[in-house]
């Protein structure tokens, strides 16, 4: 029976597996179920959600609470639930209560464990623990990860990795699997023995719960400004004959933005080196006077007890000795002098390349080729719009409410919404508006608009002293029905624990109930957790 061809087409993130003729291998590879494998019936509001009339709800076709608590609610890991799994779950009966019931589903039992990978697939598995995760797949694995997951462990063991290229796919590891035996009961007084195996680790990424203060507050305006901003200007005298940025371009530090004649530079430069050269000859030849001087006055102090010994001339050499003493030294004072030239001299020519001083935009060119420059003659005005700060002019009398150190919350135009710290509050008021400068340094994280500065944004000012509440990152929260879990991680375990939220705070929610800070909570990989287990940590995200 021709059941279909099946292709490979090569895209830019990897192969795609395509079936022609997929009814066809569905009706060659299963035949008609039994009565005894039916399903049993789905209720009336359930049924309205089976779209193709397979009498169970699949994955696609879940909604609200069940695709909430798809995982949870499927028993069997057939990835569909049937009329006795969303009734076990809904009365709190859970997946053991299935197995006796009449009609029941049987419950999940452990699959033998997989065969080993290919000798390309462990190419792959970096950690060796026999199956690819997540973050080892690539090329093909990676593009088509989420359709080969079959159990949705976040990994991929052989089985899934076959099914998939061999066109046979989830279905066909689920028909291949044989319940094992139930392990015996271990003796009386006895504790079991630890599980081993099952499904690995998984990948999440986690959050701190933090403490912050939750208050009454009041819109100030007030605008962006950078920390670094100014004019770049020329430390040499010099002809301009090179440009090489203009108004808009942005710029690193160290840059060259422009360029000045250099060829006097390097003639002072090279006047000063042979200075340096003809001083240390200088120094060298009083070093050798000095020191011949020296070796006759201690002949002639050998000789004091003789006849030949003449007092006068021993006097004499050792004026000499103090004499070329003060010669050595007034040559190597010369010497120094010299070098110092030749340093400035090589300074005046590194300066001849003039360069930005900190990254950021030109916003104005205020000189062009053939300009002739003084020293202090301005260059370039650059603004560093990488690092900005917001300022607002807070009334006096809100002052009180704020100090350095405090968290409050500013918006921009876009409606978005970030924390920010106070950083300084300057200690001048305006008479007329009875306000004082407040800097704030704010943490901005993802936002869509360009920043400049001067731009608008609105401080939120608290009003009174505020409490301290716990918050979570929004990402860390699953809902589940009407209650809302996190995923609370200790010693490389995740706990689901259910939390009652207060209002939201940015990015985050406030939490009345169920975790404290200093805790560590998953934002990233709790969609597949189910109640919790082993995980292994990716790193931290800021809120």
């Amino acid at each position: 029976m021709d059941v279909g061809t099946f292709r490979f087409a090569a895209g830019p993130r990897g192969f795609v597996l395509a079936a022609a003729g997929a009814a066809m291998l569905c009706a060659a590879l299963g035949g008609p179920a039994s009565a005894q494998d039916r399903p049993p019936p789905l209720s009336p509001r359930a049924q309205a959600a089976d779209a193709n009339g397979n009498g169970v709800i699949d994955r696609d076709e879940a909604g609200g609470p069940l695709a909430a608590n798809f995982d949870e609610m499927d028993c069997n890991k057939s990835n569909s639930l049937d009329g006795n799994e969303i009734r076990a779950f809904f009365t709190g009966a859970g997946c053991a209560s299935i197995a006796t019931a009449p009609g029941g589903s049987a419950p999940a039992q452990a699959r033998p464990a997989p065969p080993p990978l290919s000798g390309r697939a462990k190419a792959a598995d970096a950690n060796g623990n026999g199956v690819i995760d997540r973050d080892e797949a690539g090329g093909p694995l990676a593009a088509n990860f989420d359709e080969m997951d079959c159990d949705k462990s976040n990994s991929l063991d052989a089985n899934e990795i076959r099914a998939f290229f061999t066109g046979a796919g989830c279905k066909s590891i689920a028909a291949a699997a044989k319940p094992a035996a139930p392990a015996a009961s271990p003796p009386a007084g006895q504790r079991s023995p630890p599980r081993r195996g099952g499904r690995p680790p998984a990948t999440v990424t986690l959050d701190d719960v933090i403490a912050e203060p939750l208050a009454k507050t009041t819109p100030v305006i007030g605008r962006l400004v950078a920390r670094q901003s100014g004019v770049v200007a020329s430390q040499v005298r010099g002809a301009v004959v090179e440009m090489r940025v203009d108004v808009g371009d942005r710029v690193e530090r160290g840059q060259i933005v422009a360029v000045l004649a250099s060829g006097r530079v390097q003639a002072a430069r090279d006047r000063a080196a042979a200075s340096v050269a003809r001083f240390r000859g200088l120094v060298a030849a009083a070093e050798a006077e000095y020191r011949k001087k020296q070796g006759e006055l201690k002949r002639l102090g050998r000789l004091r007890k003789s006849a030949a010994f003449s007092r006068a001339r021993y006097e004499d050499l050792e004026r000499d000795v103090q004499a070329r003493r003060g010669a050595v030294a007034d040559r190597r004072g010369q010497l120094r002098e010299a070098q110092a030239q030749q340093r400035q001299s090589e300074l005046d020519l590194a300066d001849t390349r003039i360069k930005a001083p900190f990254p950021g935009v030109v916003t104005e060119k205020h000189i062009d080729i053939g300009t002739y420059l003084n020293v202090g003659a301005r260059v370039v005005s650059i603004l560093n719009d990488t690092d900005l700060e917001a300022e607002a002019e807070v009334p006096a009398d809100r002052i009180d409410a704020l100090a350095p150190g405090a968290l409050v919350t500013l918006t921009l135009d876009d409606g978005s919404r970030h924390r920010a710290t106070v950083r300084a509050i300057v200690p001048t008021e305006n008479v007329r508006t009875r306000t004082r400068p407040v800097r704030f340094t704010p943490s901005f994280g993802k936002t869509r608009m360009r920043l400049a500065a001067d731009q608008s944004v609105t401080v939120l000012i608290p009003i009174g002293g505020g409490r301290q509440v716990a918050t979570v990152h929004k990402d860390a929260v699953v809902r589940g029905g009407a209650d809302a879990f996190v995923f609370v991680v200790k010693d490389n375990l995740a706990r689901r624990v259910k939390v009652r939220l207060g209002d939201g705070l940015g990015a985050r929610f406030v939490v009345l109930d169920g975790v404290k800070p200093g805790q560590k909570v998953v934002i990233r990989g709790n969609e597949t957790l189910g109640r919790g287990g082993p995980v292994r940590i990716r790193g931290g995200a800021g809120s």
